[in-house]
């Protein structure tokens, strides 16, 4: 191989990129709740996948204004060379004027690329999730070669990420994965073959929504001949 080839390869590999940026919140360790209170910590933490990771840096707002690491609202990273990045913002003491919208912003030292910018809003109103099974969901009855959505209700405030996956046995999802990712809680199966019988779990990710014990809910898919 040439000079010139490798230095092409490994041009390739170094391509700049900022990619999945996700965030969550951890409610505070120390009490038995899930919830966000006045008065107790919370710390949002986010992360994203960098190349070079080296150069991966991370900056914080709050409502659009900076925000410095300071007693009570202290600011971490991970070290620089691990991928992917992750930065946690802990407030401790958790005050009514804390409340409003974080940003976390991920960069490269060295530009070239667009910056990533994660949201996580911070309110009275942000709650855990909570997840069930529409009522005549499940068992959802299908014949051979139909299409077919098993859905499980999501709510909380930020709405997390739904795993689905087999709850019956060690086998792949319909797309060959053993975790298919759903934003709204509908699995959708096209040309469903008798094999796909069983049981699916439905799961909250810890992935934009709350860091606690997943809550998760199982629908029954029963397919039939033509």
């Amino acid at each position: 191989m040439s000079n010139l080839e490798a230095d092409g390869l490994q041009q390739q590999k170094t391509t700049p990129a900022l990619k999945k940026g996700r965030f969550w919140i951890t409610p505070d360790p120390y009490h038995n709740d899930d919830n966000i209170q006045i008065g107790r910590e919370v710390k949002i933490s986010c992360q994203v996948e960098a190349t070079p990771p080296e150069e991966l840096t991370f900056s914080w707002l709050k409502n659009g204004r900076a925000l410095r690491s300071s007693e009570r609202m202290v600011i971490t990273q991970t070290d620089p060379d691990i991928s992917p990045g992750t930065t946690n913002l802990d407030i401790i003491d958790l005050k009514f004027t804390d409340f409003g919208t974080y940003t976390c912003v991920a960069a490269l030292k060295g530009g070239g690329i667009p910056e990533i910018s994660i949201d996580v809003n911070i309110s009275s109103t942000t709650v855990p999730p909570s997840l069930t099974v529409p009522r005549g969901k499940s068992p959802l009855v299908a014949r051979e070669g139909d299409t077919v959505e098993l859905e499980c209700l999501v709510s909380g405030k930020p709405k997390p990420i739904i795993l689905w996956s087999r709850s019956d046995k060690e086998a792949p999802m319909p797309d060959g994965s053993m975790q298919m990712e759903s934003y709204d809680g509908v699995l959708r199966i096209v040309n469903v073959s008798r094999e796909m019988t069983g049981s699916y779990r439905c799961q909250t990710s810890q992935y934009n929504g709350f860091n606690v014990k997943p809550r998760e809910a199982v629908v029954e898919l029963i397919v039939q001949c033509e």
